[in-house]
């Protein structure tokens, strides 16, 4: 990815956490946020998921600690997103979680229109340890169980499952592993009920570029405001180009 993109990608992420609550980043000229303001709700307007945010239904996002929220901030991946959700918003998420813990640790989920699913991380990084799937088979069967359970709470609800989030300075075998969960998720989404999105090739673009710790609050974990905006913005940009 050449500079250009990724000073593009920049912006576009400080300028969805300028949506939030977050101050506001005064290193970007003011003109140069408007325009990556425009391209971001361009990009955000044309996928599923962006129109799923907007219509007023109830939107549950279900994951680990990058959904519980991380960093001293204790804020959430899709925190930037929240300027876009038209409807309420539920969280439900615990850090240490695993696609084990989605199925055995949660007595019962709430109803909701959206479901926004975000697991997998600690299934890879501790795959020998038994709170977490122990091949990506166990992985995938932990996945059809919850949305079997969330489609018999909602049959018409829309779930959303986003591939394990990326990690840094880990040996090669985990990121071999990661890619192995990767392929089966997209594997085992319909692309109907359940939509895969895989943002890391954006988030690593990124990441390979600057200096991490603007984004990263340790090797797996985003920080805020930038993190979170880019990871936000990583997932609305993937999703638009399905």
């Amino acid at each position: 990815m050449n500079k250009l993109i990724v000073t593009i990608l920049i912006c576009l992420s400080i300028v969805l956490t300028a949506c939030s609550d977050y101050p506001k980043t005064e290193t970007v000229p003011e003109t140069t946020a408007e325009s990556s303001a425009e391209q971001t709700y361009s990009a955000a307007c044309n996928n599923r998921l962006f129109e799923d945010l907007q219509s007023g239904g109830t939107v549950c996002f279900i994951g680990d600690s990058i959904t519980a929220g991380t960093a001293t901030e204790g804020i959430s991946w899709y925190q930037p997103l929240q300027a876009f959700i038209t409807g309420e918003v539920i969280n439900v998420s615990e850090p240490g979680w695993t696609s084990v813990s989605l199925v055995q640790d949660v007595e019962e989920y709430p109803q909701a229109d959206i479901y926004i699913i975000a697991i997998g991380i600690n299934d890879v990084l501790y795959i020998d340890q038994a709170f977490g799937a122990a091949s990506v088979e166990e992985f995938i069967d932990n996945l059809d169980t919850l949305a079997g359970m969330l489609t018999d709470i909602n049959p018409e609800a829309t779930m959303y499952f986003i591939t394990p989030w990326p990690f840094l300075n880990f040996p090669d075998e985990a990121y071999e592993v990661r890619d192995e969960f990767v392929e089966a998720m997209i594997e085992w989404c319909d692309g109907e009920q359940r939509i895969c999105i895989d943002p890391n090739d954006t988030i690593m673009d990124v990441l390979e570029e600057v200096d991490t710790s603007v984004y990263m609050w340790n090797d797996y974990h985003p920080d805020a405001p930038e993190g979170v905006g880019l990871y936000s913005y990583a997932v609305i940009q993937q999703e638009a180009c399905k």
